[in-house]
């Protein structure tokens, strides 16, 4: 079978464990949708350019939050993130005897990680709102947060609570580099490092900050 085969064939067993559920498989581009009138929930499925028929053919995956009206994805994660599968980058899938133990993994993975915030996020954006400045989208890897998704679908005032947290958890020297850089340039002012520039040529937390002129207190 040809690797691209292969990637196929899992690609579709993981789908049919949620095609009941709502969820769309695009063949063409290996990733798994769903909607609802905010955001576009999305599962990619990834292999390698390097596999080779028989003897390893990679396979990985990534989970992200995209609204609707941008590109910008709001919360992402991927099995790499996650250790999985245990001790490796990906799992091969040459051999179809390894295909179901894929499966399992991958989907556990999904229903613990993915599926919870997917589901807590379409029944009550509000409260879901307030549970990701609380903790963050996922606590396990730390306080995942996304400034911009705050201030659009909660509260001015919550967005500068979720600044605090994030601000909080930030490395030295980061935390001093966004300090010098927000204390700057919220006021008008320029970049005073290099960070300060760079931060805003892409979606960013701190972009998200500054162009909405979130005053708080570091």
């Amino acid at each position: 079978m040809k690797t691209n085969e292969v990637f196929d064939c899992v690609c579709n067993l993981i789908f049919e464990k949620y095609k009941d559920s709502g969820w769309k498989y695009s063949k063409s581009g290996h990733w798994m949708t769903k909607k609802d009138k905010n955001f576009i929930y999305k599962v990619f499925f990834y292999t390698s350019w390097n596999n080779i028929s028989d003897r390893n053919v990679a396979f990985y995956g990534e989970c992200a939050i995209i609204p609707l009206k941008s590109k910008d994805k709001i919360f992402h994660i991927n099995t790499r993130q996650c250790n999985l599968p245990s001790g490796e980058l990906y799992w091969n899938i040459a051999n179809e005897a390894d295909w179901n133990r894929t499966v399992k993994e991958f989907t556990n993975w999904l229903d613990s990680v993915f599926i919870p915030i997917v589901e807590s996020c379409m029944n009550d954006l509000d409260d879901f709102v307030k549970q990701v400045v609380s903790q963050g989208f996922y606590p396990s890897n730390g306080y995942v947060v996304d400034i911009g998704f705050i201030l659009t679908y909660g509260s001015r005032e919550l967005a500068e609570e979720a600044t605090k947290r994030y601000y909080a958890t930030l490395r030295e020297p980061i935390k001093r580099e966004f300090k010098e850089n927000y204390e700057s340039m919220i006021y008008g002012n320029e970049a005073v490092s290099k960070y300060g520039i760079n931060m805003m040529r892409n979606y960013s937390n701190f972009r998200a900050v500054v162009e909405n002129k979130i005053m708080v207190i570091l």
